[in-house]
This record gives C-alpha cells, sequence and structure tokens, in this order.
C-alpha cells in the first residue's frame, strides 16, 4: 500500500503486551501508483519500464492498463540514461530488479520511497567485463545471479553471483556485493543472457542465441561436465529445427527440469521435455505472424499453466494459457519503444519458491464487517487489518512468507513522519534496520523473517488502512526498539498521511528494528508519569503529565540527560471487542499540546526530565488508551505506558 507524494504526515509509535507493533489510519487524497502481485513489468528500452495492471488478473479474459513508466535515470538516485532494457524479476520481499543492457547494469527499485517515486536503491554494476545484462534470478536465500548476452570471447560467456551483505560492520550492509563469482560458460553464439534458477537453488539453466539449453551447477563451478547441454534443439526434424533461443523459464512443480523448460524460439515458445540431454518430447506454441519472441515469464497466479511471452519487433506481449491453448491477453508497448523483456510481481524463480513457506488468503470486507483477522500458520502472528470508513465491499488479499532475514532488511534510508504546525515534515534515519526473530525463532525457523503484503481490490471507498501484528499470547514481545515498516523503507509504526484520495493498494509489512545507543537508558525503563493502569477523568480542561528521565547507563537517576533526542509522544485508542467477529485495529488520536501552544507533541527537557503536558480534548471517555514516545533520533528506545479516561 503505497502512498502518493507527501504533503502533510504524522508518525505514532505503539507497543502493547503481545503486540510487536501497530499502524493506524492512511488517509490519502490522491491516486498513489502501487504495485500489486500479477502487475507485468516489461522493459520498453530508454531505461524504461512499463507498468501494466489489472483490477481482476485472474479473470480469464483480464483488462491491462499501463500504470506507469519506470526509468533508471530520471528516478531520484538514479545514474544512468536511455540504454536498452531486458528482463527482470522480483525477490521475496516484492523489490524490484531490472536490467539496463546497455550500461551493464542491474537496478534495485525501491517499492515506494518514501514519496511513491520506486527510486532507486542500488545499482549493480558489472565486476567481471560481462557486457549485455539480459536476466537477473534470485536463489531464494543471499544470492541472485546475472546473465550477460555480451563479453562472450573464445565460445565462453559470464554469469555472475552477487550475496546480500549482512555484516553491520561493513559500509555495503543491506546491499548486494559482488560474490565474487564469474562463472565462465561455454556459449553457442552469445554470453549466457537469458538464465533461470531450479528450485535447488544452484542449477541454472541459460541459453545463448543458438539452439542448445544449458544447465550448469554454480555449486560445482566450471569442470569438463558442467555446464553440460540439457536440450539440443538443433536435432529436432523439420521447421522445430530453426530460430534462436532467448529466455528461459523451467516449469515447476519440482522446477528442476522434470516438468519442462519452456523456451522462446523467435517464431514460436517450446515446451521441452528432456532426459540426459536427449529431447524426449516437444509442445510448440505460436503466435500469429509474430517472428521475434525473446521476452518470456511465468504468471504469478498461475505459473504452471500460464506464461506471458512478447515480440521484440511488434512490441506485442501475449499471456497464454497451455492448458486451454488460448490467449487471454494482448497488449502492446507502443511506437518509439523496444520489448526486450518482461517479469510479473509476485513471479518468483523456483528456487524463490522452493526456499520460502507461503500462504495466500482472501477475505470479504463489507461495511458492517470492515476488519479482518489472520494467524500466521508458520509463527502464530496475528495480523489484523481494519478498512475505516469503509462504504463499499472489498477483498483484500494477504500472502504471508518467512523469507531469509537478508530480504527483510530495510532500504539503506527510511522515512518517517513528523507532525508538526505549521509546518509537516518528512524525516530519514538511517535504515538496514535488522528484522525481528523473535516469532520465526521460536516457531524453529532460524535467520528467517516474516513478510506480510496486503492489497485491497478496489482500491477506494474507505478512508485508510488499520494495521495491527500479535504475537501469540504466550510469547510477549521482546524487541528492544521495534518498528513496523512498510514497503521496507517507511517507519509507520502508527502513521497518518493526509496526502492522497484513495488509500494504498498493496503494502508490504515487515517488523524491523531501530538501534538505539547503548551508553544512555531510559531510567526505571519507562515512563515516571503517568503510572501504568492510571484512570483519569475526562473534561475539556484535563491534561496529562508524560514525563520519563534519561541518563548515562548506570548512572540513574541523577545523571545528565543528552541534549540530542527527538521524543515524539504518540497515543492509539483500544477499540472494544464488537461482540462478533475480530476486534478493530486501535485507532490514532491527534495529540493535543496543553497551553495552545499549536506545536509538535514533542518533550522538553527540564533538569533532567523530558517533560510533556498532554490535553485530553480528542480523547473520549470510557476507552483505553496507549501512549507511546518514540526518539526519532534513535538514541534511546521507545517506551509506552497504558492508561484510562471516564
Amino acid at each position: 500500500m503505497n502512498t502518493g507524494a507527501r504533503k502533510f504526515a504524522r508518525l505514532v509509535m505503539l507497543l502493547l503486551p503481545a503486540v510487536f507493533l501497530m499502524s493506524t489510519q492512511l488517509l490519502a487524497q490522491s491516486t498513489p501508483v502501487d504495485w500489486a502481485v500479477g502487475d507485468v513489468f516489461v522493459g520498453t528500452g530508454n531505461g524504461s519500464y512499463e507498468v501494466w495492471h489489472s483490477a481482476n488478473p485472474t479473470a480469464s479474459s483480464p483488462m491491462y492498463r499501463i500504470l506507469q513508466s519506470i526509468n533508471d535515470g530520471t528516478a531520484n538516485g538514479g545514474t544512468t540514461n536511455g540504454g536498452a532494457t531486458a528482463g527482470c524479476g522480483f525477490d521475496s520481499a516484492y523489490r524490484f530488479f531490472g536490467t539496463n543492457s546497455a550500461n551493464a547494469l542491474v537496478d534495485r527499485y525501491a517499492i515506494d520511497s518514501g514519496d511513491n517515486n520506486h527510486s532507486i536503491a542500488q545499482q549493480l554494476a558489472s565486476n567481471s567485463g560481462g557486457t549485455l545484462p539480459e536476466s537477473v534470478v534470485f536463489d531464494g536465500g543471499k544470492n541472485l545471479f546475472i546473465g550477460y548476452a555480451g563479453g562472450a570471447t573464445g565460445g565462453f560467456g559470464t554469469i555472475e553471483q552477487w550475496t546480500k551483505d549482512t555484516s553491520p560492520l561493513n559500509v555495503t550492509f543491506g546491499k548486494y556485493v559482488f560474490a565474487p563469482n564469474a562463472f565462465s560458460v561455454p556459449v553457442d553464439n552469445t554470453g549466457p543472457g537469458w538464465i533461470d534458477l531450479a528450485a535447488d537453488g544452484h542449477t541454472i539453466f541459460y541459453t545463448s542465441q543458438g539452439r542448445k539449453i544449458y544447465r550448469f551447477d554454480s555449486s560445482l563451478g566450471v569442470t569438463a561436465n558442467n555446464p553440460s547441454v540439457w536440450a539440443d534443439l538443433s536435432t529436432l526434424n523439420g521447421s522445430n529445427n530453426f530460430g534462436t533461443l532467448y529466455a528461459v523459464k523451467i516449469l515447476g512443480p519440482n522446477y528442476d527440469g522434470s516438468n519442462g523448460v519452456l523456451v522462446a524460439d523467435q517464431s514460436n515458445v517450446k515446451l521441452i521435455m528432456a532426459s540426459n540431454g536427449a529431447i524426449t518430447s516437444v509442445q510448440t506454441f505460436k503466435f500469429k505472424s509474430n517472428s521475434n519472441l525473446q521476452a518470456l515469464a511465468l504468471d504469478a497466479f498461475n505459473p504452471l499453466t500460464t506464461f506471458w511471452v512478447g515480440d521484440a519487433s511488434a512490441n506485442n506481449l501475449f499471456q497464454f494459457n497451455m492448458s486451454t491453448g488460448k490467449t487471454s491477453v494482448v497488449l502492446n508497448t507502443g511506437v518509439g519503444t523496444t520489448l526486450g523483456g518482461v517479469c510479473v510481481d509476485g513471479g518468483l524463480s523456483g528456487a524463490e519458491l522452493a526456499a520460502r513457506p507461503m500462504t495466500t488468503q482472501t477475505f470479504s470486507v463489507t461495511p458492517t464487517s470492515n476488519t479482518i483477522s489472520f494467524t500466521s500458520p508458520f509463527t502464530g502472528a496475528v495480523f489484523t487489518a481494519t478498512l475505516p470508513g469503509l462504504q463499499n465491499n472489498v477483498t483484500e488479499t494477504l500472502r504471508d512468507s518467512v523469507v531469509d532475514s537478508s530480504f527483510a532488511l530495510s532500504d539503506s534510508t527510511v522515512f518517517s513522519f513528523n507532525p508538526g504546525n505549521p509546518s509537516f515534515g518528512l524525516s530519514t534515519v538511517p535504515g538496514n534496520m535488522v528484522c525481528d526473530q523473535t516469532l520465526t525463532s521460536a516457531a524453529g525457523l532460524p535467520n528467517a523473517c516474516e513478510v506480510f503484503e496486503l492489497e485491497a481490490n478496489p482500491n477506494s471507498g474507505f478512508l485508510g488502512t488499520s494495521v495491527a501484528i500479535n504475537g501469540p499470547g504466550n510469547l510477549p514481545g521482546t524487541l528492544p526498539n521495534p518498528r513496523l515498516l512498510r514497503n521496507l523503507d517507511e517507519d509507520i509504526t502508527d502513521d497518518i498521511d493526509y496526502s492522497g484520495t484513495k488509500s494504498p493498494g498493496k503494502c508490504v509489512y515487515t517488523i524491523n528494528q531501530q538501534t538505539s545507543n547503548p551508553g544512555f537508558e531510559i531510567c526505571g525503563g519507562g515512563f515516571s508519569s503517568p503510572a501504568a493502569g492510571t484512570t483519569f477523568s475526562k473534561n475539556q480542561a484535563s491534561s496529562i503529565p508524560f514525563k520519563f528521565n534519561v541518563a548515562p547507563t548506570g548512572q540513574c537517576p541523577s545523571g545528565k540527560s543528552p541534549t540530542n533526542l527527538q521524543p515524539l509522544l504518540m497515543i492509539v485508542q483500544i477499540q472494544p471487542s464488537p461482540g462478533t467477529g475480530p476486534t478493530p485495529a486501535p485507532v490514532d488520536i491527534p495529540v493535543t499540546v496543553a497551553g495552545n501552544s499549536g506545536g509538535p507533541p514533542t518533550f522538553v527537557l527540564t533538569g533532567n526530565s523530558w517533560q510533556l503536558q498532554v490535553k485530553t480534548s480528542n480523547m473520549q471517555a470510557g476507552f483505553t488508551y496507549v501512549a507511546t514516545m518514540v526518539d526519532l533520533a534513535g538514541t534511546i528506545p521507545a517506551i509506552s505506558v497504558t492508561f484510562s479516561l471516564n
């Protein structure tokens, strides 16, 4: 669930017993550019990808429209302009990677980037002399592989392996670095530009614009018998023995070649079955007069039966179902484009699918029942989402997966929203926040984190989305300084966003940890005022004093507090159980500073005590509230306290 350009924003955080994090309403006023599972990304040249979206991609004949065009030169942070764009892919946390062949780059785009401009988060430049990268594929762990169509000399070409740096001590922490592995593999006419990865995470199938499909085990390196020819199509008879092989895709459910391999063969697409290097069967799929079919991708919803194929000359893109033999979608990227590659959001490699447990559930939400509750079968985490102000029926899709912890690292910059009057603002905090492994470790899933992906269809008719992620009742949250991140680069631990008209359609949620300075501590571990469980009387003039003390570690209570903290107070209202159905997620309460200062709810240092007086005028009687302090400077961890009004 991305948001549009931000004009005003407000960040609030909540910690509850057995509740890791919570985010409340996200209000929008302009249509956000969301990327949803099933969106089709098409390389169109000039450093660009067209993003095609369908409101109902699983229909028998879905309608698609261009959602946007992204460019690695014009995107914030991009360093190039122009260049052919070819194959692409998504990692296990729904991040998009595209190739810029002319500039020998693989670009990682941010899912959101704080202001929804999908900026370039990292550019991977060739480290081996390989040129013309045409495809990228992920192993479901820390590694990705790049196939280069250029740089082939003496009958050999290059496949590079990159790995995610997970050492906080390194300046490249959180980014992909050259492994360094550059495999020089035998080829036909060009380098091994089109690659795909089997379920084992190390067997690569590739083509090189000849008539052979090769198989290479990267774990063994290049040897006399590795790589080997998996299928030689030059041995076929008749019209099947013509054309040039381009993109290749391994079919499931085994994703090891035993279920066949699809290959774009210029004038057609072939489904090849082979054993011990010998072809055992061939199915051929033609697409009218299209004679330069090069791009190929498996569908995200039906990868066993459905694929997308693109013609690099006519710029036509087709969705085809092998079980029915029918073409269900025909698109064209337009004049002035060159269709060079295609991939589908959520269309993962066999290696990624084999590496991560995943489940998908859909919910029907109505104006009278606007809350969903989902319990993870992997960790027991309870995911609750409420659509406040819902006016029409909505279908919500929740995808829950357990991934290698490296995928759930935040981006290098995380955006936080600072309240203030008259000027609201957007600040950034250092990213690469590690993900929380409390629940996954307890569930026997080491070095793994949980990723939730939520979509609403239609993406309209409600004011926002309130989300809560709770741990099982017998496993309280123990993460010292947790954050709920949206799309891996927005701290929405509790957020109201006043920019936009439609609430977001897709969010990737992860639980991460912001670091704090161990040289300082909050005396007593929490607020000195109010005491937990205090009940206050409600009236228009009443106010509540919030106080806490900070000192160098071991010097409480008299040690001198640092002065550079940015302690922000946030308050949410706990919602009562409706009697039937799940309890709605908590609701954010605007914090009004006593004295009509009009300023943001940030604490002021008086002596050694940080203090803030808050009016109760915005709080209804008869409810329980949770107030949370989060230090935007990241010096001290967050604290919270529960209180009531009568």
